[in-house]
């Protein structure tokens, strides 16, 4: 399995983990969904960046704005 495949194997993990908490009746967003998110775009942005010796900067930006979404999840989580 390739890196890019890796990623997105994450990246469909990661929905399904949010899929699986809004089925329970949560509205949040799951860290758990961020982070593994993260994981997979991280390993798409990799494994581009081997291929092609450019940076994604749009997955790169992804990444970024994930990684915004999961400190303002955790510290609504750590204020209520």
């Amino acid at each position: 399995m390739t890196l890019a495949s890796t990623g997105l194997v994450l990246i469909t993990v990661a929905w399904m983990i949010q899929l699986v908490v809004s089925w329970k009746g949560e509205s949040r967003i799951n860290p758990l969904f961020i982070i593994c998110y993260m994981i997979g775009v991280l390993a798409l942005v990799i494994a581009d960046y081997m291929e092609t010796n450019v940076l994604s900067y749009f997955e790169f930006l992804t990444f970024l704005a994930a990684g915004l979404v999961l400190v303002k999840t955790l510290s609504l989580r750590q204020n209520s």
